[in-house]
């Protein structure tokens, strides 16, 4: 366990290109001593240079010679593949110039050396490649004036059933980063997210309150954990920082199991699930596991999108009141009680710093 800790360090600093000359003998070491961790290896390097779009038929040329050339390129198993002859291209010089010849460079050329080899015989390179280019895809796709309607279903874990009876029925519309919810209960609402990551929400036709990040209480954060879709983050997120898996699926769709690295800091998922219609590269449904709870979003409908609704404005009727941040944070604790009830109490937090006139 310890030693794919320290393995999973040195890749993410190699990456990084912030990796020194001893650290990488120590990961080459680490890779010869293990050869599970030489699939690991490779999957980190191609993925990454995969998602930098920066490495072109130049720049390879390049590195087959950089590692036919090299002696220590004859001690590592992951480079003891023939290597064909070729000629130095002048365009590898911006290739060049990210990995230094002493560091990751090395280590990168005879790894994609290997995984090029391998699927050249396989003949199933695309294959490979193809997850994370159904999720690039995807990404483009959601980035269209298109607002997409999602159900959202929430399966808690055992300590938290019971605790929130607020997620019956629960929709969110999103486009691109932004999204707002619409939740349907005890009390009907809408809520959403400003740039700053406070959060707003309704309280009935005519009145609407500001939440700071810093104010929310758990329940409040809870809520938002479950149903908050930023969905080209989170799949940026998952491109640069999961495993990726194809299953076996409809012919109409593609399926994609994301699993977290353990370079991940906080893992905010266990694992995610997205479905992607062939055709159109729309996320049909998406699951996300956490430790304690699973959310899953279920596309429902599809329209252009109406901006006014990523604020509390395009849900209130004239005349409204919106009671920003700059108001009293005990006044707007007292809104939100009259409103949803003494189940809400701890949804604000006040500090003892601020004034209650």
């Amino acid at each position: 366990m310890r030693a794919n800790s320290r393995f999973a360090e040195l890749t993410s600093k190699m990456l990084d290109a912030a990796i020194s000359d001893a650290e990488l003998a120590e990961l080459l070491a680490l890779v010869d001593a293990t050869p599970s961790l030489r699939s690991q290896l490779v999957d980190h390097l191609l993925l990454d240079t995969l998602l930098e779009e920066n490495l072109g038929q130049g720049p390879l040329a390049a590195l087959v010679d950089l590692v036919g050339d090299s002696p220590d390129s004859l001690k590592s198993p992951i480079s003891a593949i023939p290597l064909h002859q070729t000629q130095f291209d002048s365009s590898s010089t911006s290739a060049r110039s990210r990995w230094s010849w002493n560091s990751g460079w090395l280590v990168l050329a005879a790894s994609l050396l290997f995984v090029i080899s391998f699927f050249m015989l396989q003949d199933n390179r695309e294959a490979f490649a193809s997850a994370s280019q159904i999720v690039q895809a995807a990404i483009q796709t959601h980035s269209a004036p298109i607002e997409r309607i999602y159900v959202v279903e929430v399966k808690r874990g055992e300590t938290n059933k019971g605790r929130f009876d607020l997620l019956r029925d629960v929709r969110v519309a999103t486009q691109g980063d932004r999204f707002w919810v619409q939740m349907r209960g005890a009390r009907d609402w809408e809520w959403g997210r400003n740039e700053q990551g406070d959060m707003w929400m309704t309280l009935g036709p005519r009145r609407a309150v500001v939440v700071k990040r810093d104010e929310m209480g758990v329940p409040l954060r809870y809520i938002g954990d479950l149903c908050t879709l930023n969905l080209e983050t989170l799949l940026q997120n998952i491109l640069k920082h999961c495993q990726l898996e194809m299953t076996e699926v409809p012919s109409d769709t593609k399926i994609i199991v994301a699993t977290p690295r353990q370079q991940w800091a906080n893992r905010p998922l266990q694992r995610a699930t997205i479905e992607v219609d062939r055709e159109t590269k729309t996320i049909r449904k998406l699951v996300i596991e956490r430790n304690n709870s699973t959310s899953t979003f279920t596309l429902v409908d599809s329209r252009l999108a109406d901006e006014s609704l990523y604020g509390p404005e395009g849900h209130l009727s004239e005349p409204y009141q919106i009671f920003s941040t700059e108001t009293n944070a005990t006044r707007r604790r007292e809104f939100i009680t009259n409103w949803f009830g003494p189940m809400s109490e701890q949804w604000m937090q006040i500090q003892e710093t601020q004034s209650n006139e």
